[in-house]
């Protein structure tokens, strides 16, 4: 029995199979006074290949998005979209910027004397000028924000990946359909094969008799012919080996690891076994049989292109 990954743990979503590359995922949440969104998509790629975008603030945190996104996609191109908007103002410091302050109404004083104005420096008039007052942003506990980030991520991903578990064993029950329809005309082939060969040998023994036109004929050297000629059309360690790829098949099924690249190397391995066969039996019932043989691997690999 497979034991569950740690992410089948977190999510108590039980043992997990077969998982499509194609998944979307959003959740959005007000956490500490910021609105933070995250979405990810992806499609199939043969490597994991991620595309963040993020608020500008909170670029540094990329990598970090990038390790938690390779907890739950092995392969695939993602594309993951985080934003951080704050909703109860920036949290600033308002200070006096004395030196300007001093130098402002010192000015103003010799303006009015110079030119013998009437009037009084009030607070208004002074407080009227941005240059007297410095603002500094609070710095942000960036450790608390990614925390919250993070954890808005980790629904999104969660999301996503259910998404690519219901996908994924969509594919499953396609794969298996077209894996049984394969494995039904192999057994039609295997039960034509004898009839196959007792036809070629039959042909073979007529045509000769009709090249030599009467001549005796040594019939153990025919046999013998007949032989040599049904061991190089034998299909029986094609046929066998199919068998074996279909086993192996259906046990990568029940594999909790990344599965794709496997199927898509069996799936090769059917495809070359079908074509052997296509090329030795000289029979016209086999060789329809093959074509459509070709046409469900064809179904079968288009399914696994998708496949993490």
């Amino acid at each position: 029995m497979t034991k569950a990954t740690k992410f089948d743990k977190i999510f108590n979503w039980g043992i997990v199979m077969i998982k499509s590359m194609t998944g979307f995922g959003r959740y959005k949440e007000v956490l500490d006074g910021r609105d933070i969104l995250c979405e990810v998509k992806s499609v199939n790629s043969r490597y994991l290949d991620a595309n963040i975008k993020i608020t500008r603030l909170f670029s540094p945190f990329e990598d970090r998005v990038k390790q938690l996104a390779s907890g739950f996609i092995s392969r695939g191109k993602l594309d993951i979209y985080i934003s951080v908007d704050s909703i109860s103002g920036e949290k600033t410091n308002l200070s006096l910027n004395n030196e300007y302050l001093d130098s402002y109404i010192k000015l103003l004083q010799e303006i009015k004397n110079d030119y013998s104005l009437e009037g009084d420096i009030t607070l208004p008039m002074i407080a009227a000028k941005n240059e007297v007052f410095i603002v500094r942003k609070v710095d942000e506990d960036l450790e608390a924000v990614w925390q919250s980030i993070e954890r808005v991520a980790k629904e999104a991903f969660r999301q996503f990946l259910e998404m690519r578990i219901r996908e994924g064993t969509k594919l499953q029950k396609d794969i298996q359909s077209n894996l049984a329809e394969l494995e039904r005309l192999s057994e039609l082939i295997a039960l034509r094969a004898p009839e196959s060969v007792r036809t070629s040998n039959e042909r073979i023994k007529a045509r000769i008799t009709e090249l030599l036109n009467g001549v005796t004929v040594d019939e153990a050297r025919l046999l013998t012919e007949c032989a040599v000629f049904a061991d190089k059309t034998d299909i029986n360690e094609e046929l066998a080996r199919l068998d074996s790829h279909f086993s192996q098949f259906k046990a990568v099924f029940s594999e909790e690891l990344p599965v794709g690249r496997k199927l898509d190397f069996l799936v090769q391995e059917l495809n070359r076994e079908i074509n052997t066969i296509g090329s030795k039996a000289n029979d016209s019932e086999i060789a329809r049989l093959v074509i459509d043989a070709k046409c469900a691997i064809e179904r079968i690999r288009e399914q696994i292109q998708n496949i993490e």
